[in-house]
């Protein structure tokens, strides 16, 4: 087992937002082409690309203390709070274990953090445990893996790692090849991803997933169907496939069934489906490549959600520390009030209800919308509804839906005005 020196985990780890690869190192590799992705394992820098300290899942919220200790909010139906119980909360909980993290992520109902020793642990919907219909852990587990990872990403029930020579490894669900190993069969343990690739990051989304090679180019694998994976086709691919446009990313997303990328110059770029406007262009078209974001904004990092919907919203931290957000805004997760949203995306009419004009119709913004109340943002997450930022301050914000108490503030009111979670903890 390759083990991280203690010093990578410096204490820059336990801060919001922390970097693998820096910008000049990926400009001057991204002109290399594929070949430079595929050449011995460089040194990689000390800490991974957005080693998160916060989390958001389908209706959860995760987020690491400044001395690395986990505490969880909302929906606990799989036990995604791991306070070995399944009663969800609307404050914050302290997870049932004594060990210390230095970035977490989560997916629909599962959470996955990694100790300074380059250990995964999981709790909620086990990855583990793939196939089972009912598999949850309600407390942190650590996960038997090969090798030590230096950052990790978390899907629909499956996870993936990075080792220390930039090999990508995933486990869990695998139905539609989005562990990227060249088959769709379940793995229950990290497995390697095929095509020898070298990876600076990478982004799970709900079937898919994409990585960034230190080059700075984009690889997708798993499914397709909505041209997520960004190949200018709806074809499903087992293994890594180059995302098409020849852009050079400093960043990735990962969204259900939608992509974004941060190119070199910090503008945006997404591709996959676009019903509720998550794509940012202005229009509700799916697009099969890469297409950038209206508004002329300079991005550091993207993040979208990564529930069972084509519905969805995405937010980025500007180089002047501003989020803006976009696309599905039914609960005020663009920290606008969903009446002041003018792009009507999808009118959903149930049975048996009268067909008025306008009702039900689903609220959108397919352009940018500045979030007001958040200032030096170093990071932010997508949850399914809700959106958390943290600040250069130590700051948490979250904003959105709260019916399950993910936004942390004691009350289950819906808030488009961000708020802080209780209990006067400092998440840097």
């Amino acid at each position: 087992m390759i083990r991280m020196p203690e010093s990578t985990w410096s204490a820059r780890t336990t801060r919001a937002a922390v970097r693998f690869a820096p910008l000049a190192l990926l400009v001057a590799a991204g002109t290399a082409g594929c070949t430079a992705d595929r050449i011995a394992a460089p040194k990689l820098p000390d800490t991974p690309v957005v080693a998160m300290a916060v989390a958001t899942g389908s209706n959860s919220t995760c987020a690491l203390t400044a001395d690395g200790k986990l505490y969880c909010w909302g929906s606990n139906n799989a036990g995604q709070i791991g306070d070995s119980t399944f009663a969800p909360t609307l404050v914050p909980s302290a997870a049932l274990t004594n060990q210390t993290f230095v970035a977490i992520d989560a997916g629909e109902f599962t959470a996955c953090a990694l100790d300074h020793s380059g250990s995964a642990w999981c709790w909620g919907d086990d990855p583990s445990q793939p196939g089972v219909p009912v598999s949850y852990l309600y407390s942190p587990q650590r996960v038997q893996a090969p090798e030590a990872f230096g950052s990790l990403t978390v899907g629909r029930k499956f996870a993936c790692g990075l080792d220390g020579g930039g090999s990508a490894w995933c486990w869990g669900e695998n139905g539609h090849g989005q562990l990227g190993v060249g088959d769709s069969a379940v793995h229950a343990s990290p497995t390697r991803v095929k095509g020898g690739l070298h990876f600076a990051s990478l982004q799970a989304g709900f079937f898919s997933t994409c990585g960034l090679t230190v080059a700075g180019s984009a690889y997708c694998w798993g499914d397709n169907f909505f041209g997520e994976l960004g190949t200018g086709d709806t074809l499903s691919t087992l293994q890594p496939k180059r995302v098409t446009g020849g852009h050079t990313y400093t960043s990735l997303s990962g969204g259900a069934t939608h992509q974004c990328g941060v190119a070199v110059d910090g503008s945006a770029f997404c591709w996959g489906t676009n019903a509720s406007g998550q794509l940012g262009d202005g229009t509700g078209a799916t697009r099969l490549v890469p297409t950038a974001v209206i508004g002329g904004l300079r991005f550091t990092l993207l993040r979208s959600h990564r529930a069972n919907s084509i519905f969805a919203s995405t937010c980025g931290v500007t180089t002047g520390g501003d989020v803006y957000c976009w696309g599905w805004n039914s609960k005020g997760q663009l920290g606008v009030d969903p009446a002041l949203t003018t792009d009507p995306c999808v009118s959903i009419q149930p049975p048996g209800t009268s067909n008025i004009p306008g009702e039900l119709t689903f609220q959108c913004s397919f352009r940018p919308l500045k979030v007001a109340g958040v200032a030096s943002a170093v990071a932010i997450d997508a949850g399914m509804a809700h959106n958390c930022a943290l600040t250069a301050g130590a700051q948490l914000l979250c904003w959105g839906q709260n019916t399950a108490g993910e936004l942390g503030d004691g009350t289950g009111v819906n808030h488009t005005t961000p708020v802080s979670p209780v209990g006067g903890l400092r998440f840097p």
